[in-house]
């Protein structure tokens, strides 16, 4: 109840689901018309953040452990907002802390990386932006292509999974390249954003995410032949 009257939504998070955070942003404005804004989780508590009434803050992490995350939670909670969490680990300090919240359910993350979770907590952000957006601008039946393109995810990674020898060709070809640029736009921008993360997290090469228009404004000039 409290998220179909807010009047603003505050995304907080760090990492990975800092950009789950930033397609969130874009979803809720898009489909729900509800100004949304996405703040580093470790930036948050240092700005003296304006909360007004009827403002929703969401906190993402998929340990619910994150401390800079939690920190935000304590702080916004403090300044009277209302606190959602969602996070993937059942009981943990975020799911206690918040207000409400939603588990992703994607299971233990093995790796370092987030990778799983970064897909569902994508999926809940749009199904949350869907929901408020049905109950005042999206028609019922647009809402229920929606979520049956959402039921598709699983079989486009498949799709996906199946094209590994050829992404194994192109990284190959590609072994002795030491920087790497991303580029998005929309809501592809936080996706380039997550690419490069994940380059960094993983391969140890350095790599950044841009949206796409910005490339001409200063990241051009640092494009060699190699």
């Amino acid at each position: 109840r409290e998220l179909t009257r807010t009047k603003r939504i505050i995304l907080t998070a760090c990492g990975t689901a800092f950009h789950a955070s930033l397609v969130g942003e874009f979803l809720f404005e898009q489909l729900a018309r509800i100004p949304a804004e996405t703040e580093y989780a470790s930036e948050f508590r240092y700005r003296n953040p304006i909360i007004e009434d009827g403002t929703v803050v969401i906190s993402i992490s998929q340990s619910g452990e994150t401390i800079d995350t939690l920190a935000a939670v304590e702080e916004a909670k403090e300044r009277g907002a209302t606190v959602l969490g969602i996070v993937n680990v059942v009981g943990s300090s975020i799911a206690r802390a918040t207000d409400a919240g939603i588990y992703l359910h994607a299971g233990p993350e093995i790796g370092v990386a987030s990778t799983k979770a970064f897909t569902a907590q994508v999926v809940v952000l749009t199904m949350l932006a869907i929901e408020l957006g049905r109950r005042k601008h999206i028609r019922s039946d647009q809402a229920t292509r929606y979520i049956e393109e959402l039921s598709q995810i699983p079989d486009k990674i498949s799709t996906i999974l199946k094209q590994s020898d050829h992404i194994k060709e192109i990284a190959s070809a590609n072994i002795d390249q030491d920087n790497w640029l991303f580029l998005g736009r929309g809501f592809n921008y936080p996706v380039a954003l997550e690419g490069a993360l994940k380059l960094k997290e993983i391969s140890y090469i350095h790599a950044e995410g841009l949206p796409a228009a910005e490339m001409k404004h200063g990241p051009i000039a640092l494009i060699a032949d190699d």
